[in-house]
C-alpha cells in the first residue's frame, strides 16, 4: 500500500507551500531552470467552477497541479487543459504553440531496483491532464527546459525556434529526471549515459558466460 504523504506545510525559496510535495516540484523546476509561479490566479473554468492550479509556468505556458497519492481527482485540471488547448486549424497561431499545456505531477517514482535509484526523492512522475502525452525536453536555441508534445514540426515553446530534426524527448517512465534534488536536465543524460555503459557490461558478461568453441 502506498504510504500517504503528509500535508505538512513548507517553506521553500521564499514561497509557503501547503505540502512538502509541492515543495518538491518547485525544487524540481528550479533544477531544471523552469521560471514558476505558485498559486498565481483563481481561474473561473467553462462549467463556472472556481479552480486555482498550483503553479504556473510564465515562460513555457505550462500549469502544473500536483497531486498525492490519495488525492486522485483531477476534473478541474482537465477542464482548464480542454479549455486552454490549441483550437487552431491548420498551423497554430497560438501564444503557446499547442496552446496551453496542463500537467498533474505526481509523487517520485521509487524503483530500487533500477539502476539510476535516486534513494528518498526518485524520479519525477508527470502526466497531461488533458490531450496528448507531455514529453520533458530542451531547446537548443535558448537552453530552456520545457515540456512538449510530439505534435510536429517541434517548436520551442518559449523562442519558438525549431527543436531540432531529433531532439532527446524525456518519458517519467525513463526514470531519468531526478526529483526533489535540484537537479538539471544534464544530470538525466549522465545518468542516461551511466545506464547505457552499465547495460553494455551486461551483455558483455553475458556473452562471456556463454559457451564457445575452443
Amino acid at each position: 500500500m502506498t504510504k500517504p504523504i503528509d500535508a505538512v506545510p513548507t517553506t521553500y525559496a521564499g514561497t509557503r507551500f501547503r505540502s512538502r510535495l509541492e515543495a518538491d516540484w518547485a525544487i524540481t523546476l528550479n533544477g531544471l531552470g523552469i521560471a514558476w509561479d505558485y498559486e498565481p490566479e483563481l481561474i473561473t473554468l467553462p462549467s463556472g467552477t472556481q479552480y486555482v492550479p498550483d503553479f504556473w509556468l510564465p515562460e513555457i505556458g505550462t500549469w502544473l497541479e500536483v497531486k498525492g497519492p490519495h488525492t486522485p481527482r483531477r476534473e478541474k485540471a482537465t477542464e482548464l487543459g480542454n479549455a486552454r488547448a490549441c483550437g487552431c486549424t491548420g498551423v497554430c497561431s497560438c501564444r503557446w504553440r499547442g496552446g496551453q499545456l496542463v500537467l498533474l505531477g505526481w509523487p517520485s517514482h521509487r524503483s530500487p531496483n533500477q539502476i539510476g535509484y535516486r534513494g528518498r526523492w526518485g524520479h519525477a512522475w508527470w502526466a497531461s491532464a488533458y490531450g496528448a502525452s507531455a514529453y520533458l525536453t530542451e531547446c537548443p536555441s535558448c537552453a530552456r527546459a520545457q515540456w512538449v508534445t510530439l505534435r510536429r514540426p517541434w517548436r520551442c515553446r518559449s523562442c519558438r525556434a525549431s527543436l531540432g530534426a531529433t531532439p532527446r524527448f524525456y518519458s517519467p517512465a525513463e526514470q531519468l529526471i531526478r526529483f526533489g534534488e535540484g537537479a538539471s536536465l544534464t544530470s538525466a543524460r549522465v545518468d542516461e549515459d551511466i545506464r547505457r555503459l552499465a547495460e553494455e557490461e551486461r551483455l558483455a558478461d553475458a556473452g562471456d558466460d556463454e559457451p564457445g568453441d575452443w
